[in-house]
């Protein structure tokens, strides 16, 4: 499991006995090694030189490694808020675990997690659910994370970075992933968490610092479960979940009722009376299947999400009105759309996508763009 295993990477900073930040603490060649945010030990306008004899870090057993060097360039690491600690270990290396490190994980289905502790807490705690936003613009590495802001808001109802003083050097982990992954570490909360939104630094800001002789191995996180194909029991899986009950429970669901509108808008006027409600219905499952497949399928991998994104983006880009004199034109419109849409996803993605995976794609393309005002059934003049 993820979670024990994700304990024994906390590392608490201590300054004569005082608590000042949190860290990833790690074996590595021998060394005990500890990442965490540099103004941890530089201070918040990095213009303080710490004197290691009088600084720690507290494993999870509560063990305290003195701090023996601050490895790398310097002033580097203070422009980048990132950096190594060599530790002093006073155990056994094999009471600690290393994590995997990758590069910045933008798939938004991906769920983040950090582990630190604040000041006024008593303990470290795991804070789980957080979702990438969005690149810092002006700092290089840098990036935001969404997170509940009720996490950011104190007993008396205060957002506010000050009594959240500890939680910079929290290690950033995917929370969804049978591995233990480091994507950074956290530098900031901007604007005292009233925006909902919690700064990281990424581990591949590691590669500016000059360090010699560590060098952490850090995956793309695009090539994260790697795995084209849809496998027979996973979509045997997402067919069963999706049944008659699953339907209703879409449409009775006020959140759903603008597509349900467009859906019972345009319908008419491709099918005649009596099968209104049995493609209602179909279309609803079509989508229901579609966003299932992405969620359960996609959801850890990066580079199939980043593919399949970026050829929905483009295609979406066409022009999806249908000019019809009567309901079998329309038809044939609505086929056409999907015809061209599962040879365009083909061209784009049958390298990697299986006949199955790129079919249920199309199907999902078109029942969101008639449930949406994407494609439009038009007279002709």
């Amino acid at each position: 499991m993820i979670t024990p295993n994700l304990n024994t990477t906390t590392g608490l900073i201590h300054k004569d006995g005082k608590f000042i930040g949190s860290s990833v603490i790690f074996p590595w060649n021998g060394d005990l090694l500890c990442l965490t945010a540099s103004h941890n030990l530089f201070g918040k306008k990095f213009d303080q030189s710490p004197d290691l004899k009088k600084w720690n870090v507290v494993d999870h057993t509560g063990l305290a490694h003195p701090i023996i060097e601050l490895v790398g360039n310097h002033e580097l690491a203070k422009e980048h808020d990132i950096l190594i600690l060599k530790l002093d270990c006073q155990s056994a290396l094999a009471n600690f675990i290393c994590p995997k490190f990758c590069s910045i994980p933008k798939n938004p289905a991906h769920s983040l997690m950090f582990r630190g502790k604040y000041e006024s807490s008593k303990t470290s705690v795991t804070h789980r659910k957080l979702t990438f936003n969005t690149d810092c613009d002006k700092i290089t590495y840098h990036f935001l994370c969404d997170v509940d802001k009720v996490l950011l808001t104190n007993n008396t109802y205060s957002s506010g970075s000050d009594w959240l003083g500890g939680w910079s050097g929290s290690g950033l982990f995917i929370e969804n992933h049978k591995e233990l992954i480091c994507a950074g570490v956290m530098t900031e909360i901007p604007n005292k968490g009233d925006d909902g939104q919690i700064q990281f630094v990424s581990v591949t800001a590691l590669s500016a610092l000059n360090i010699l002789g560590i060098e952490l191995p850090i995956m793309n996180s695009e090539e994260l479960n790697f795995d084209a194909a849809l496998n027979a029991s996973s979509l045997e899986a997402i067919f069963d979940a999706i049944d008659e009950d699953a339907i209703t429970e879409w449409e009775n669901n006020d959140l759903n009722k603008p597509q349900l509108e467009y859906i019972n808008d345009k319908l008419p006027n491709v099918y005649p009376k009596d099968q209104l409600e049995k493609n209602k219905r179909h279309i609803i499952k079509k989508m229901l299947l579609g966003k299932a497949y992405i969620t359960a399928e996609l959801r850890n991998n990066e580079q199939l999400f980043a593919l399949y994104k970026d050829a929905y983006r483009v295609y979406d880009l066409e022009d999806k009105n249908i000019y019809a004199n009567d309901k079998m034109e329309a038809r044939l419109g609505v086929t056409k759309i999907k015809n061209e849409y599962e040879s365009y996803l083909r061209d784009c993605l049958g390298s990697v996508f299986s006949v199955s995976d790129v079919k249920l794609l199309a199907f999902y393309g078109i029942s969101e763009w008639i449930a949406d005002c994407s494609l439009s059934i038009l007279g002709n003049e």
